[in-house]
């Protein structure tokens, strides 16, 4: 595989590897660590897909790549996930075998690890006092299965907590509530929220139809069809715009048939690149995102989309959800249902009116640089010029 080189490497400035097991370029919370560290780091970034920034010199994994195991090996790997020989299974993970083979010999002064299965491969390569994880979601509490073969991936992800994630220097997380949870597990994590980068837009003066817009997968369990139905009974004048995905592609069709069976009102698009997502949902009214608490990390949630929501100066409808439901309250960002049923939110949409929701757009526009990246990306660059100033490696300037 080919590396992306910068065209200089500054000696005197930390070396730091990002390490991701998905793309970087569609993850716009790693793509915020890059952009950040890179101003003041030699950074590396280890990752499927292609180089995110011209500033770092980019390692390429290939997920579709696994080296052959043979009828023997192969029944060794069925034992070993049988038996929960978790060790075994992860150290043959394609990506764990991929990153320590093209990292070897490789110096780095620290290293941040994106999410749990990262973790085993960032030790491996650096050692665990040099690498700082972050962790975007709660990996004990992700929904799974009711069934053997999902209660067994969920003892995995709790396995990659206790094995890996308690041993390293430090740890970041998307929200308080999840970082509470994860000191039961031995971490003492920092928050950083995935809060979009501050955007000088103004909000839009109403006219027509009240624009509800949602943007994202199309999970089912994100209860996006009982949105749905509740803007389809709705007694006000609005419309629904989703821009999904098509991961998954089933999940998608099934939304799809949905809103040809509810009408016009509901129009589902194509999804919307990160480059483009504040400008389009800028031109709707409200952002809604009310999430059914079907696992531990669902009721925990604060995703990216809340907080691009907020930079497209949109007000926001979401379900009582701890994080969210508190960001929405202390700015007075919009409406919190008082459940997830469509019932709930046929209740808020049926009271929604013009100068209510121009209100909510102006509580966005005041909480814009609060809400925003900038005032966030600073806690994982603190993390790593602690490790990287422990190895005798320090940032010469600050951004």
């Amino acid at each position: 595989m080919g590396r992306a080189r910068r065209d200089v490497v500054t000696a005197d400035r930390p070396r730091v590897l990002i390490l991701s097991f998905d793309a970087i370029d569609v993850d716009p919370r790693v793509i915020k660590q890059v952009r950040r560290l890179a101003v003041d780091h030699d950074v590396t970034t280890c990752a499927p897909g292609g180089q995110p920034d011209p500033r770092v010199e980019h390692v390429p994994l290939d997920p579709a790549a696994a080296r052959p195991r043979g009828r023997l090996g192969n029944l060794v790997d069925d034992v070993a996930r049988s038996r929960e020989w978790f060790g075994w299974s992860y150290r043959r993970l394609p990506l764990v075998q991929q990153t320590t083979r093209l990292l070897r010999g490789r110096t780095f002064d620290a290293v941040l690890a994106n999410d749990a299965e990262t973790l085993g491969a960032a030790i491996a390569v650096a050692g665990a006092d040099k690498v700082h994880a972050d962790l975007h979601e709660f990996y004990p509490g992700l929904p799974v299965e009711d069934s053997p073969l999902g209660l067994r991936q969920r003892r995995y992800w709790t396995w990659l907590i206790t094995r890996f994630a308690s041993r390293v220097r430090s740890s970041t997380t998307v929200g308080q509530a999840i970082a509470e949870r994860y000191r039961e597990y031995g971490l003492a994590p920092g928050v950083v929220t995935n809060a979009a980068p501050f955007r000088d837009l103004e909000p839009v003066p109403h006219t027509g139809p009240l624009r509800l817009v949602h943007s994202g997968n199309p999970f089912r369990e994100r209860g996006l069809g009982e949105i749905m139905h509740a803007v389809a009974a709705s007694t006000t004048d609005l419309t629904l715009d989703l821009y999904l995905t098509y991961n998954p592609p089933g999940d998608r069709a099934e939304l799809q048939q949905l809103a040809a069976q509810l009408g016009d009102r509901i129009r589902i698009h194509e999804p919307v690149a990160q480059a483009v997502l504040i400008d389009t949902l800028h031109t709707a009214d409200l952002g809604i995102h009310v999430l059914p608490p079907t696992s531990e990390n669902n009721a925990l949630a604060l995703p990216n989309k809340f907080f691009d929501f907020v930079q497209a100066r949109l007000g926001v409808i979401v379900g009582p959800s701890l994080e969210m439901a508190r960001l929405v309250r202390e700015h007075g960002l919009g409406v919190v249902t008082d459940g997830f049923t469509r019932e709930d939110i046929t209740v808020v949409l049926d009271a929604l009116t013009p100068e209510a929701v121009a209100g909510y757009r102006r509580a966005a526009h005041a909480a814009a640089h609060a809400l925003s990246a900038e005032a966030q990306v600073e806690v994982w660059v603190d993390a790593v010029d602690a490790i990287a100033e422990s190895a005798g490696r320090t940032a010469t300037e600050r951004a």
